[in-house]
């Protein structure tokens, strides 16, 4: 028996280690035939690594028998894996690598490419390329808020918070992340319309079901916002100057070397007086005139670094960023606008956080592990302490009793937030592939409120708030079939005490989700798709305990639930030798129950509604001709209503529309882009834009109730009409545009009838460079 025992540790152990070995030789050249030095050449998920001589050769010694795959890289050029098979010494033909500069374009191409097989995925998906409407956008809500089933309310003061509703489901029943991680644990006071454009990649739009990757607790879809770490040297500026002395800058610049180690540094800087003009009420006259805001002012300066290396035997990519941002918001109304203006109240807040990424692909990309983790504080201070009273005309019209204009306080609040996301995808074969991901996020908010003594200050205590959610999925692709399904389980707990009695709390939860999906391909121009998915939403920190300024707290909120289910048909084909069509149809049905909303009254506050039924659909068609003209056409219907409410003296309600919901808008846009007009290296751009929107009731009204009944509850039809050009110098990579929103000064609305600015123009610069 110790003989065997003994044989067979030499057969395993001591065996290897006299196995034959062999040398892997090759040359690496550019397209023009000429060697490459210092081109970085290994084995995946081995360490044998080297670098390319002066002549272009390199050698990789005392390789062992086996299939691998090959890996090339060098600053510049694009990189090149192959498979290769060594069974003795071995001598590559000459390998070649192709400059990233000469494949801008294509680069652009597989972007485009991108986008589209995320549209084209069993669950329903938007998904747009920044680059492409970088010119045309300022900020990243105004690139959402023209697809279809989307609408993005925020009044025209940079710095508001944003309302973001997909498919009737809004408000934070909708996330935003940041490569997977949910923003509000990342810039938990911060608003997408806030962050900067420049350093996104793209936008994916999830309309009711998200994947396990993606998806935390978000019941109603998810935004997605995709970064970009170049591995070569980059550089991209833009600067923005538009009405209502508006200025919008933001900078990346990215630099790497042969060994495949870099760095980004990145800045943006936001700066609003939002001094537009508005309809309202002057005390002193007791008129209503046209007024111009005069307490609005919104800052902000974002700064990032980011360190790390790629393609190495241990790492496919490891990075580490560290943020910082701060500014500050002066408020002049809140939900609505009132017979008084606010003159004085301003918050200011800051936010330093941190992020330490890894990936990495096993048993020859079957296996691929992936994880994040982010900590962030952030500091608001608030204050609202005057008794001056502020006519809309920005004058000192007497004095309160009592301090305070909209929230009496002098705070500071301080949040620090932990998340963490990891994910493992398995690939079975081929086309069946087995997906785990796991989110753990916790936050905790303390504060001070100076005007309180220490026994009778609530901020003092702090609050926590922590959730786990773990998802497994699976997708499998069949001749013409492609289904996903999904398992999710969502835990939290919240520890913190009661509003006003000061009364600890500990609240613990947890239930299983669900979702699936189906795809069913009838040509490579047709395809039918189905989905559902039964959502939760686990109401935000915020939503419990409010933000220390202008929303209170409710400590009994529970829970959200949705059944969400999508059904539609996708056609992509030539219609002609000339046109091309692209069309979309999608029908939804959302049953939300104990629906989580921000209530309208001048004090608001988190609440569960009760049933709440929504029926729609949105379709979306592309017309595109060959010599550069575009129709891009998207139209949304919906009716969201009361089907059951609590307490008898509200049955009144059942059947009633939801408040502030928009049930029917269309966007359209004409665009014509030319090659060449002016200059041989020139495009110029051209596009008309157009808005609609229904009325809609802004407050809560009766089953009886229409516009014509009773219009001081609803917001009045809107049109809206932007035109803009462009021109890009393709060499230089200079692009500038100019754009001209709401061109015939149409009377437009935010969420609680609070009127938005007229006509407006911006004018922007895009510089970029790369492979300096």
């Amino acid at each position: 028996m110790k003989r065997l025992v003994l044989l067979a540790f030499l057969v395993v152990i001591v065996n290897p280690l006299f196995a034959q070995r062999f040398s892997l030789r090759g040359r690496v050249d550019d397209e023009q035939g000429k060697p490459l030095s210092l081109v970085t050449v290994y084995l995946k998920n081995t360490k044998h690594i080297t670098q390319s001589d002066s002549t272009g050769q390199f050698l990789l010694p005392n390789v062992a028998s086996g299939n691998y795959r090959l890996v090339m890289s060098h600053l510049g050029f694009n990189s090149v894996e192959q498979e290769v098979v060594i069974r003795q010494s071995t001598t590559l033909d000459p390998i070649v690598l192709t400059s990233t500069a000469k494949n801008l374009d294509e680069v652009a191409v597989k972007a485009e490419k991108q986008t589209k097989i995320q549209e084209t995925k069993p669950i329903t998906i938007s998904s747009v390329q920044i680059k492409e409407v970088a010119a045309q956008n300022v900020l990243l809500t105004d690139v959402v808020d023209r697809l279809s089933g989307v609408r993005i309310r925020r009044s025209s003061s940079l710095g508001d918070a944003s309302d973001i509703s997909i498919n009737g489901i809004r408000g934070t029943a909708v996330r935003v992340y940041i490569n997977g991680l949910p923003m509000e644990f990342i810039y938990p006071r911060f608003d997408i319309s806030t962050l900067p454009l420049g350093n996104v990649k793209r936008i994916d739009v999830y309309k009711g079901v998200l994947p396990v990757e993606v998806g935390t607790d978000a019941m109603g879809g998810g935004i997605n916002l995709i970064t970009e770490q170049k591995t070569y040297n980059s550089l991209r500026a833009s600067y923005n100057v538009g009405s209502f002395n508006t200025h919008l800058a933001d900078f990346t610049l990215g630099l790497a070397n042969a060994k495949n180690y870099f760095i980004t540094v990145s800045g943006a800087y936001n700066y609003s007086a939002n001094d537009y003009r508005m309809k309202a009420l002057v005390f002193e006259k007791n008129k209503t005139e046209e007024v111009r805001r005069f307490h609005d002012k919104y800052q902000m300066l974002f700064g990032s670094v980011t360190v790390g290396v790629h393609s190495k035997p241990w790492a496919d990519e490891i990075s580490l960023t560290i943020n910082q941002s701060g500014g500050y918001k002066e408020l002049m109304n809140g939900a609505r606008v009132a017979s008084t203006a606010i003159g004085e109240a301003i918050y200011h807040a800051n936010n330093l956080s941190s992020t330490l990424k890894y990936e990495k692909a096993f048993l020859g990309e079957k296996v691929r592990f992936s994880t994040v983790g982010n900590y962030s504080r952030e500091h608001m201070n608030y204050v609202d302490t005057t008794r001056n009273v502020y006519s809309w005309s920005g004058a000192i019209v007497g004095r309160r009793s009592y301090p305070g204009e909209y929230s009496y306080g002098y705070s500071d609040t301080y949040t620090d937030s932990w998340v963490n996301r990891s994910t493992a995808s398995v690939r079975l074969t081929p086309n069946h592939t087995l997906l785990v991901s796991n989110l753990y996020a916790k936050q905790k908010i303390a504060g001070e409120n100076h005007l309180e003594s220490p026994e009778e200050d609530y901020l003092r205590i702090p609050q926590h708030l922590t959730k786990n959610i773990v998802g497994l999925q699976y997708e499998g692709q069949f001749t013409k079939l492609t289904f996903t399904t999904a398992l999710k389980r969502f835990d939290y707990t919240l520890d913190g005490a009661e509003n006003y009695t000061f009364q600890l709390i500990h609240k613990k939860g947890g239930f299983w989700g669900w979702n699936t999906g189906l795809k069913y391909t009838i040509s490579p121009a047709l395809f039918l798709r189905a989905s559902f998915e039964k959502g939760y939403l686990i109401p935000q920190f915020s939503q419990f305990v409010g933000n220390g300024a202008d929303i209170l707290r409710n400590t009994d909120l529970i829970p959200e639930s949705s059944d969400n289910l999508n059904l539609g048909v996708t056609v992509d084909c030539p219609v002609s030798p000339t046109f091309r069509i692209a069309s979309a149809l999608n029908g939804f049905y959302r049953k939300q129950r104990d629906v989580i909303f921000l209530g309208n009254t001048v004090f608001r506050r988190y609440e569960n509604a009760d049933e709440v039924r929504t029926i729609g659909v949105e379709g979306d068609v592309v017309l595109t001709h060959h010599k550069g003209f575009s129709l891009k056409t998207n139209v949304t219907f919906m009716r969201k209503n009361f089907t059951k409410v609590k307490g008898t003296e509200n049955q009144f309600l059942v059947g009633a529309a939801f408040p502030n919901n928009p049930n029917f808008f269309a966007n359209t846009e004409l665009s014509w882009q030319k090659k060449g007009l002016f200059n041989a290296n020139g495009e110029f751009r051209a596009y008309l834009f157009y808005n609609y929107i229904a009325p809609f009731n802004y407050i809560q009204v009766g089953n009886d109730n229409s516009p014509r009944k009773t219009p001081s509850a609803y917001v009045p039809v809107q049109h809206r009409t932007d035109v803009g050009v462009s021109y890009k110098l393709l060499k230089s990579g200079l692009t500038t545009s100019l754009n001209v929103l709401n061109i015939f000064n149409a009377e437009l609305f935010d969420n609680f009838l609070v009127p938005r600015a007229g006509t407006s123009v911006n004018v922007k610069l895009i510089y970029e460079i790369a492979n300096f």
